[in-house]
C-alpha cells in the first residue's frame, strides 16, 4: 500500500494526498458526523500535521534536549511501564506485570513480555535493558540531566540467566525508583552498540569511572572505550536515525522543514491487542519558525495542529466564523512555568539580594496582562500549584523599583561616572551593571518578556540586551553555562516533586540542568531527604521548606504559569485534553474514513 502523491502549491508544505479538502472554505456541516458506532481501529489512515517552532536537536531520549523531541520520542521508544493518560498511574507495558519490590525498596524485579520486538523485527530482551542502563551510566554520554535519577542504581542483571526477567539493585532508596526504572526508554543494543563496547564494563566499572571523571575533569579520557562509544552514541548522525519498539518509525527528516513518522504495521502492540497506539498513517512534524506563518498554514489546510499559540494571536486571530467552522480550540493549564535564570557564576548575580532586586524589577502582572491576556498566574516556585506540597503561603516579591534601587545601593551599585549605568568595583575592576538575556528564536513571548525587563532595568541604571538563538545552539549555551541570564521554562511533574535535577548543587557541573550554578547546603539536604522518604507527609514538609529557601534566594525569578492551548482540525476524533504537557496524546486521535484527507490506494 502506498500513498499517491499530488503536488499542493503551498509556500509552507508539499503534501501528498488522494483528494485534499480545502479546509479554509469548508463549512462546519462537513465535519458533523455521528461516530458513536465507529471504532478507531476500523478507521486507520489520514495524516496529522503538527506545527513545530523548531527542529528537534536529536531523536534520542537519553541525550536530546527540549520537550518537542520528547513528544516525538514517545512514539518511537517504549519503557517497561507506561503512565495511563486517565488515571495517571503506571501500568505494565513492555513489562508483563508490575515489578516485585523488596521490603527494603532496594530491589525491583521485572518480568518482560516475550512478544515485544523493535521496529526492525529483533526481539527486545533483558540484554537491551542492561545495555540501556550502561549507556546512561557512561559518564561520557550527554545524559547528565537524566543520569541523576539513576545515581543509586548499583547494577542491573538477568535473573538466573533468563533474558525475560531483570533485577535492578539500588545502593540507596529513592521514592521514585519504580517510576524512573519503569519509565526509562529502552534502546536496542544491537543497533546502538553494534561492536558490543559496553559489554566490557560492569556497573561497578561505570560507577568508578563516573567518580573518576567527576574528580578529574581535566584528565584526557579519549583513549577509553567508554569515551569512544559515547562519541558515537552522542553523534548527531545517530540522533537522526532512531530505532525503537514503538508504534511509529521515523521515515524522513528534512532539516528546518519536516520530520515524518509512519505507522508501523508490524508494531508488536497491535498483535497484543493494545488500544490507542496510533491510528493516523503519518504524523508529520512541520517546522515553521514563525507563529504568523504557522497560523496561515493552519488556515490554508497545510497544518492540522498548533499548540501554545501566543495569547494575542489565540485571542484575536482565531475567532472568525470560517475559522471556528473548521477548527476546535482548547485553553487549559498544564504543569509548566517560565522563569528568568541568573547565572551565579557571573559576579553580577552571585549575591541573593541583587537577584531579589532583579525580581523587584519584574512586573509580572503587566507581563501576564499584556502578553497572556490574563490567562496565566504568577509562579511562586518550581512546584505545580495543584500539588499538595505546593507552598501557597509564599507571597511573591512585588514589582517595586524603589525597593530595587534601595537594595542595589546597599550592595554598592551606584553610577560613579555619570554615564547612566550603575557600576561597582569587582575584583579591583570598575564593572558596569550590564548583561544580556539569552533566549530562543521563534518564541516571541520570551523575547517580549526580555524587552519588558530591559526597559524596567534601564530605568534604574542597568543595561540589559536581549539576544535570541536557534534552539539547539541556545540549549548548548545553556548546558555549557555560557550566558548571563536566560529566559526559559520547565515542565513540572504532576506526580510527587523531586527537584534534584534542577536545584541540587551536584547538577551544576557536567552539563547538568542546574545551569545557573545555584548551590545551597540546606537545599541539598532537603532534596536528599525528600528522595529517601516514602512518607508523603514528611516529603511535603521538606518541599515546603525547600520552596521557602528558593523564595529567599531567588536563583530564578519565577515568572508565570501560563494557560496553554491547542488548535486542531475538526475532522479529528478521540481528542482529550490531559493535565500534562503537551495536553494531548496524538496516539488516540483518529479520523472517520468519510473525513480523511489523505487516502491510500494500491
Amino acid at each position: 500500500m502506498r500513498l499517491q502523491r499530488i503536488i499542493i502549491f503551498s509556500a509552507l508544505l508539499i503534501l501528498a494526498c488522494g483528494g485534499k479538502t480545502d479546509s479554509s472554505s469548508s463549512k462546519a456541516s462537513n465535519w458533523d458526523l455521528d461516530t458513536s458506532g465507529m471504532r478507531p481501529e476500523d478507521n486507520i489512515g489520514d495524516w496529522l500535521i503538527i506545527h513545530e517552532l523548531s527542529d528537534a536537536d536529536k531523536i534520542h531520549p537519553q541525550v536530546s534536549s527540549g520537550a518537542d523531541a520528547q513528544y516525538i520520542e514517545s512514539e518511537i521508544f517504549e519503557s517497561l511501564l507506561k503512565q495511563d493518560n486517565y488515571t495517571l498511574k503506571q501500568k505494565p507495558w513492555i513489562a508483563a506485570e508490575m515489578p516485585v519490590v523488596s521490603e527494603d525498596h532496594l530491589e525491583y524485579t521485572f518480568k518482560l513480555r516475550k512478544d515485544v520486538h523493535f521496529s526492525d523485527g529483533v526481539p527486545l530482551t533483558g540484554e537491551d535493558i542492561i545495555f540501556t542502563l550502561k549507556a546512561l551510566r557512561n559518564p561520557f554520554t550527554d545524559a547528565a540531566a537524566l543520569r541523576n535519577y539513576y545515581i543509586n542504581l548499583a547494577k542491573v542483571e538477568l535473573v538466573d540467566g533468563d533474558p525475560y526477567t531483570v533485577k535492578f539493585t539500588c545502593s540507596e532508596v529513592y521514592f521514585k525508583h519504580d517510576l524512573f526504572i519503569g519509565g526509562l526508554n529502552i534502546y536496542p543494543k544491537h543497533y546502538y552498540d553494534p561492536e558490543g563496547i559496553m559489554d566490557q564494563y560492569s556497573f561497578e566499572d561505570l560507577n568508578n569511572l563516573l567518580s573518576e571523571t567527576t574528580d578529574n575533569e581535566d584528565m584526557d579520557f579519549s583513549d577509553l572505550p567508554a569515551y569512544k562509544f559515547a562519541d558515537y552514541y552522542n553523534s548527531k548522525e545517530l540522533g537522526r536515525k532512531p530505532l525503537g519498539s514503538g508504534p511509529y518509525v521515523l521515515s524522513e527528516w528534512i532539516t528546518d522543514d519536516k520530520l515524518v513518522l509512519e505507522r508501523d504495521p508490524n508494531y508488536w502492540g497491535l498483535a497484543a491487542g493494545f488500544k490507542n497506539v496510533g491510528y493516523v498513517q503519518k504524523e508529520i512534524h512541520k517546522t515553521v519558525k514563525d507563529f504568523d506563518a504557522a497560523l496561515i498554514g493552519l488556515k490554508s489546510g497545510d497544518i492540522d495542529l498548533i499548540r501554545s499559540l501566543p495569547q494575542d494571536k489565540y485571542q484575536n486571530q482565531t475567532n472568525s466564523t470560517k475559522f471556528t467552522d473548521n477548527f476546535n480550540k482548547e485553553l487549559f493549564y498544564i504543569p509548566s512555568y517560565s522563569y528568568l535564570g541568573w547565572n551565579e557564576k557571573n559576579p553580577l548575580f552571585e549575591n541573593k539580594m541583587v537577584r531579589r532586586a532583579m525580581t523587584y524589577l519584574c512586573d509580572r502582572k503587566q507581563i501576564i496582562e499584556s502578553l497572556y491576556y490574563g490567562e496565566a498566574q504568577i509562579a511562586k516556585s518550581s512546584v505545580y500549584f495543584k500539588r499538595p506540597e505546593y507552598n501557597d503561603k509564599i507571597k511573591p516579591w512585588p514589582y517595586d523599583p524603589d525597593k530595587a534601587r534601595e537594595i542595589l545601593k546597599e550592595q554598592g551599585w551606584e553610577d560613579t561616572d555619570g554615564d547612566g549605568i550603575l557600576d561597582k568595583m569587582i575584583d579591583g575592576v570598575r564593572t558596569p551593571f550590564a548583561f544580556t538575556f539569552l533566549t530562543n528564536n521563534g518564541n516571541e513571548t520570551r523575547k517580549q518578556v526580555g524587552l519588558i525587563m530591559a526597559e524596567n532595568l534601564r530605568k534604574v541604571g542597568i543595561k540589559a540586551d536581549v539576544q535570541t538563538m536557534e534552539w539547539s545552539v541556545f540549549l548548548n549555551n545553556v548546558r555549557d553555562q555560557k550566558f548571563d541570564a536566560i529566559i526559559l521554562g520547565w515542565v513540572m511533574p504532576i506526580t510527587d516533586t523531586d527537584p534534584y535535577q534542577i536545584f541540587h548543587s551536584s547538577q551544576a557541573v557536567g552539563r547538568g540542568s542546574n545551569s545557573i550554578s545555584f548551590k545551597n547546603k540546606r537545599v541539598d539536604e532537603l532534596i536528599e531527604l525528600n528522595r529517601k522518604e516514602f512518607d508523603p507527609d514528611k516529603r511535603k514538609e521538606y518541599m515546603l521548606e525547600f520552596q521557602e529557601i528558593l523564595h529567599e534566594e531567588q536563583p530564578y525569578t519565577f515568572l508565570y504559569i501560563p494557560k496553554s492551548n491547542i488548535i486542531y482540525h475538526k475532522r479529528f476524533r478521540g481528542v482529550t485534553v490531559f493535565p500534562f504537557r503537551p495536553g494531548y496524546d496524538p496516539l488516540e486521535w483518529w479520523v472517520p474514513k468519510q473525513l480523511q484527507r489523505y487516502s491510500e490506494s494500491m
